[in-house]
């Protein structure tokens, strides 16, 4: 089982990937310090076009992309000052013939910030640093919603610094230890043959209701444990720690679980041949009767040259879904997705047919690569190179509309060997349908520059609190946010429409 915890907290930490170039003398951690921690970036993106149609998008959309994009440029920016907790990052559209229109993040040590004409003209709007921008798009259930996102406070806790985890391993072991002599009361062994293989197995069957009332009994010793929950309280947000991490949550979060409505087992199995070898990892979990999925599996078998992973479920919409994915490599990995998806419908959320979701086969193959370069020295230019590579192919399987498609990732950096030398990051994105040749492809010309002025959140004069709104009061906003957006993108078009060709 640690194997498995190790392997799925992997690939949670694989979102903070860029907190680990700090490890690192590397000029990716060259430039994620300077762009990002300790002075300035700005960057150009422009795109280009060509193709007449094609089969993945509608030819609306198409004609949209090939009158706007070749037109539109990109202003990425990003100032800070080194060990100040504060900054912006904008973003300005600027459109041949058109005024540019400016979208900026705010931050500082209290409160972020959004500002910028494609919202409303002057105003700013702040929250509170650890209030969520997600409540915008998914309202909580209740005014005065006290329980931020449970996910948002595990990733605060994956990404703590070393020194928190280390001081922090001692104390959760005993949990660990506690849980794995508690799953031991469920497993069972048995031996068989499989493709001509001897292998012997250990399995656990754990009943839902075994499982709700382990995790309140951990739930009571937790909230004992004050020097667990100090130390937890270090690295995640006042919101998150007023929520979970005083004594009344017990109680809430206790009558959360007695009431959820859950049935089927945990179901974990672990296969090894005579020498040893794995041969299968699997788990499978229940969930509750609200919950997003209605099943879910997770297993690896060794295949060619490396494993294969398997996640297999249901979505709550009747979603079915079976995605695979073999390493082959150290930086190529195969697979394949298939999906069964709800039909919709005019009028209603699905078809349903004798009771139950109507359902549309999709499914397609994938290949990944990626190639991270090696860095390199010339001593006759003093400057240091990286060229980072990366490509995705989607073949479509059976009768679908969707084409096969390639989408390719070129990034080029280069920087002095002084720690004062700029940064520069130039590269491109492109995706291209293969069947018809039409493609899209946008270039970055950037590099890190000296600190410039930009905007305290705190400082901000006028600002309006967006967390001090009522749901409804943010749902209005949210509206007029979009329609003016929704306004730019026409006005732009129109304006491409008209630009003189280059």
């Amino acid at each position: 089982m640690k194997r498995w915890i190790s392997l799925v907290l992997a690939l949670l930490l694989a979102l903070s990937a860029a907190a680990a170039f700090a490890e690192n003398d590397t000029l990716l951690d060259k430039f994620y310090q300077q762009a990002v921690k300790e002075s300035a970036y700005r960057g150009t993106l422009t795109f280009t076009v060509i193709g007449d149609d094609t089969a993945a998008l509608s030819r609306e959309t198409w004609a949209l992309l090939k009158t706007l994009l070749p037109k539109l440029n990109v202003t990425l920016e990003h100032s800070t000052q080194r060990k100040r907790d504060e900054g912006e990052v904008s973003v300005t559209l600027s459109v041949s013939g058109q005024p540019d229109h400016k979208l900026s993040f705010l931050y500082d040590e209290k409160l972020t910030g959004l500002s910028g004409d494609l919202l409303d003209a002057d105003a700013v709007y702040t929250a509170a640093r650890e209030w969520s921008w997600t409540r915008l798009f998914a309202p909580a259930a209740g005014e005065g919603e006290a329980w931020p996102p449970m996910w948002q406070m595990l990733l605060n806790v994956l990404n703590a610094p070393e020194s928190w985890k280390n001081r922090a391993k001692p104390l959760l072991e005993k949990y660990e230890t506690s849980v794995a002599e508690w799953m031991n009361t469920f497993a069972s062994v048995s031996s068989g043959m499989e493709d001509g293989k001897q292998y012997s197995e250990l399995a656990c069957a754990i009943p839902a209701a075994e499982v709700t009332k382990e995790i309140g009994a951990l739930l009571a010793e937790v909230y004992q444990d004050q020097e667990l929950l100090s130390l937890l309280a270090e690295v995640v947000t006042p919101q998150e720690a007023a929520a979970y991490l005083q004594p009344g949550a017990l109680n809430a979060l206790s009558a959360m679980v007695s009431r959820m409505k859950m049935e089927g087992s945990v179901e974990i199995a672990r296969r090894h041949d005579s020498s040893g070898t794995a041969l299968l990892d699997r788990i499978s979990f229940p969930f509750a009767q609200d919950a997003l999925f209605t099943r879910l599996a997770v297993s690896v078998t060794p295949a060619e040259g490396g494993q294969e992973w398997k996640v297999t479920g249901a979505a709550k919409d009747g979603t079915e879904f079976d995605i695979s994915c073999t390493q082959a490599s150290a930086d190529t990995y195969t697979g394949s997705v298939e999906l069964m998806l709800p039909v919709k419908a005019e009028g209603a959320s699905f078809v349903v047919s004798d009771g139950k979701p109507q359902l549309k086969p999709f499914s397609f193959d994938y290949s990944f690569t990626w190639d991270p370069g090696e860095e390199a020295y010339s001593l006759a230019d003093d400057k240091s190179t990286q060229t980072i590579r990366g490509s995705l192919m989607i073949v479509p399987r059976g009768e679908t509309e969707i084409p096969m498609q390639v989408f390719s990732l070129t990034a080029n950096l280069s920087s002095g060997s002084s720690k004062q030398s700029a940064t520069h990051l130039d590269g491109n994105v492109s995706w291209m349908d293969m069947m018809s040749g039409a493609a899209v492809t946008a270039q970055l010309s950037s590099r890190t520059v000296a600190p410039f002025d930009y905007t305290v959140a705190s400082e901000a004069e006028g600002a309006v609190r967006i967390d001090q709104m009522t749901e409804e009061e943010r749902a209005s906003l949210l509206e007029g946010w979009t329609a003016n957006l929704a306004g730019w993108i026409a006005a732009a078009a129109a304006g491409a429409a008209l630009a003189p060709q280059e």
